[in-house]
């Protein structure tokens, strides 16, 4: 896949996930924000430093006009892995995907992949292999199709694991993944793998960059009620100091408190069966079945429940009762299936309504490129 077009799908889907996200819990979503996070720990501890001075460095080969020497093209590759591994800063996607899946926060999202052997005792973490097959299946799951096969591309495992491993040679002709240990013999011409360092930088990009516009969104601070991870339901406050880069969480209710606001969210949040979309229809409803063929064409695959005719009268009953309408789109005319989304429920007339909404990507481009080149501008 091109850069420039993974790019462009990459922005919208990660802005729908995070959209979605923090519609449905504003707390744990800013909470995510920061990536790993380890608590009582001073400046300095967080891997996420290193992340990010790893993406500067790579990025300073891809604007590179010369060429390259082949120690400068085997330190691309060695960073490119190091990105790959940079898991601390990929537990925000972790964290933002349990928000739509009604998990709390927690403070090590990867901790069930970790490996525990006893002789010798050594505890082994995931590496990037795994920690994006998580990824991957997690978008699944809560029904963000294309999120999840544009996961799988961020990075090339037959790269991170040739380089990382030594199991590799700059050649003439591009990088040869020898896999001395098994497995068939692969050649990639120095554009494939151009291409690959490329996808690795957009994908943390727009991780960034959507993380860092998201903090600052919270200046001037913001006073949200809601559950911050496992706690009961009360009201904090969420800041971010563009001065000094503070950015914090703080709370001091003596007990739980709730708003409106709050339990409305939490009766949409319930009825979305842990996915960013829900269709409610009536038995046998061609419309539906129009509907969910056209949201897995744009990447989405929602939580379909057919109802009997009193089921559904029963449902938009309790809607107009708890006030769960999406109030961004008329819902006087009514029609066989009931949208539910993190803002509420609207009725469905066409499977073209589905597509108002998904909204704009959150942030603006302007077109990746490759910049390392082919054989021609690369050592020999």
């Amino acid at each position: 896949m091109k850069p420039g077009d993974y790019q462009r799908e990459l922005n919208a889907h990660l802005s729908h996930l995070y959209t979605f996200a923090r519609q449905m819990n504003e707390l744990d979503f800013a909470v995510s924000l920061g990536g790993e996070f380890r608590g009582e720990q001073d400046a300095g501890w967080s891997t996420t430093i290193t992340a990010n001075e790893v993406f500067e460095e790579l990025g300073t080969f891809l604007s590179s006009d010369g060429r390259l020497s082949k120690a400068e093209f085997r330190t691309a590759l060695m960073l490119y892995c190091q990105l790959a591994e940079a898991g601390g800063i990929y537990e925000t996607l972790k964290n933002m995907m349990g928000v739509v899946s009604l998990k709390p926060y927690v403070l090590w999202p990867f901790q069930p992949l970790v490996r525990v052997r006893n002789e010798p005792k050594r505890v082994i973490g995931p590496n990037a292999n795994a920690t994006f097959r998580d990824l991957a299946t997690m978008a699944r799951s809560i029904g963000l199709l294309r999120l999840s096969e544009l996961l799988t591309l961020a990075f090339r495992d037959d790269i991170r694991n040739g380089i990382s491993h030594a199991d590799y040679v700059i050649w003439d002709d591009g990088l040869r993944l020898r896999k001395r240990n098994g497995g068939r013999a692969d050649r990639l011409s120095f554009k494939d793998v151009s291409d690959a360092i490329c996808r690795g930088l957009v994908f943390f990009q727009i991780l960034k960059e959507l993380n860092n516009a998201s903090v600052r969104s919270f200046d001037p601070p913001k006073e949200i009620v809601g559950r911050f991870s496992v706690n009961p339901p009360m009201p904090w406050t969420v800041s971010y100091n563009p001065k000094s880069g503070a950015f914090g969480i703080r709370g001091s209710s003596p007990g739980s408190v709730t708003t409106p606001q709050y339990e409305r969210q939490v009766e949409i949040n319930n009825r979305l069966g842990g996915k960013v979309l829900a269709l409610y229809s009536r038995m046998n409803c061609p419309q539906v079945e129009d509907t969910e063929t056209h949201a897995l064409s744009q990447g989405f695959e929602p939580h379909v429940v057919e109802m009997n005719d009193d089921q559904m009268e029963a449902l938009a009953a309790d809607i107009e009762r708890l006030g769960l309408w999406d109030h961004r789109h008329s819902h006087d005319s009514r029609s066989r299936v009931l949208l539910a989304s993190p803002w509420g429920f609207r009725w469905l007339h066409s499977a073209s309504e589905f597509d108002a909404l998904l909204g704009q990507p959150l942030l603006e481009f302007e077109e990746a490129t490759n910049q390392i080149g082919d054989s021609a501008n690369t050592a020999k």
